[in-house]
């Protein structure tokens, strides 16, 4: 697997961060050292809350849930904010509160307009590196769901996809996903 590299840089980007006037409605992560900001509409909203809600019933209350909570992964200066993400049971935040990403054992992340590429291409990547068990991309403006599995050498080697409306299960947590409810973004994708 590989190492954070720079953690004590990506805490200061995100303090000077924090002090910027940044339009509400937007998520900022940083992506191979660049700032990234995303908007979070209604219907990104919509599936994040479906995912964490479905992942409650089924997992319980007390299963280790987050989202937009900042975990660091391999690389150098890769600050992500997971959309969803299922943490190992007993896991903890650091005296940052930030969390390991070795304790990430699912990511569900939610394509914005402008977030195709990161999403489908670097974090996957990055979470495949850091053997992130499960990766589900949804997209609202395709209507589509990919699922990655299996991290091997720094890639996944089993792929999945539905249309929205589909029900499948996660091969990891073992989630059933429902995604007949789920919205479609009709805005043509930007990348």
């Amino acid at each position: 697997m590989g190492a954070v590299r720079d953690s004590a840089r990506l805490d200061e980007m995100f303090v000077a961060i924090e002090h910027m006037n940044l339009p509400p409605g937007f998520r900022v992560e940083i992506v191979e050292g660049a700032v990234v900001l995303n908007e979070h509409r209604a219907v990104h909203s919509r599936i994040v809350r479906e995912l964490v809600m479905t992942m409650d019933r089924t997992l319980g209350r007390e299963a280790n849930i987050i989202w937009n909570a900042r975990v660091d992964f391999p690389g150098a200066l890769n600050g992500y904010v997971p959309d969803v993400a299922l943490l190992r049971e007993g896991a903890e935040e650091d005296e940052a509160g930030n969390h390991d990403y070795r304790d990430v054992e699912f990511v569900a992340e939610v394509v914005s307009q402008g977030s195709r590429r990161i999403d489908h291409g670097i974090k996957r990547d990055v979470y495949a590196l850091a053997g992130v068990p499960t990766y589900l991309i949804a997209d609202p403006m395709s209507g589509l769901v990919h699922v990655y599995h299996q991290p091997r050498e720094g890639a996944y080697i089993d792929e999945a996809g539905y249309v929205f409306g589909a029900k499948f299960t996660l091969p990891y947590p073992g989630v059933t996903i429902d995604t007949s409810d789920w919205p479609r973004d009709r805005r043509a994708p930007r990348d």
